[in-house]
């Protein structure tokens, strides 16, 4: 995610300063292209470990699709299922646009689910505040961009949604891996 956000030349440049003979580790549950080369860069005699296949998504996760031929009926459909899918444990909904997020929480809200929002135009404290109140069970349903994709541990979540497709099929396996 860091390169992601533009820091791989931090990252070069922390590489830079300490000590060649350094241990180094990465670990990812995908491997861009990019990160894969940096790798070969800056590291000396890496080695790479791979658990389970690569592009794959964990085999003890069960995928369920349901598709859905208009947008119009996304929320309804989320709105019948969800009470069932909170009788398992918390839910995470991934949505493509902050917008989006924000209108399903107003939804989901007004037929008083215990849900939050977390996106990109949350300050860093407002994130944390929410994710804690959502580990700590006072939320249920967490609506999030790609935002939440990435380096989550709850162990209550028992279900992702993704509202929105995932943009490629490493953010899949990056959303659907936060219950795996």
């Amino acid at each position: 995610r860091m390169f992601d956000l533009g820091f791989e030349p931090q990252v070069r440049s922390i590489v830079g300063q300490i000590r060649p003979d350094r241990q180094t580790l990465l670990f990812s549950a995908t491997m861009p292209w990019k990160v894969e080369k940096l790798a070969r860069e800056i590291l000396s005699d890496p080695i790479r470990v791979t658990v389970g296949e690569v592009g794959m998504a964990n085999e003890d996760i069960t995928q369920v699709v349901n598709v859905i031929s208009s947008d119009t009926e996304k929320l309804p459909w989320l709105l019948e299922k969800l009470p069932g899918m909170i009788d398992e444990g918390d839910v995470l909904v991934f949505a493509s646009k902050k917008a989006t997020v924000d209108e399903i929480e107003a939804q989901l809200t007004l037929k008083s689910f215990k849900v939050a929002a977390l996106h990109g135009d949350k300050d860093q404290a407002s994130r944390m505040d929410t994710l804690q109140k959502f580990k700590s069970g006072i939320y249920h349903v967490l609506i999030a961009t790609d935002v939440a994709a990435r380096g989550l541990d709850i162990k209550s979540l028992k279900t992702v949604v993704n509202y929105d497709i995932a943009k490629d099929m490493d953010m899949h396996v990056h959303r659907i891996g936060r219950t795996g």
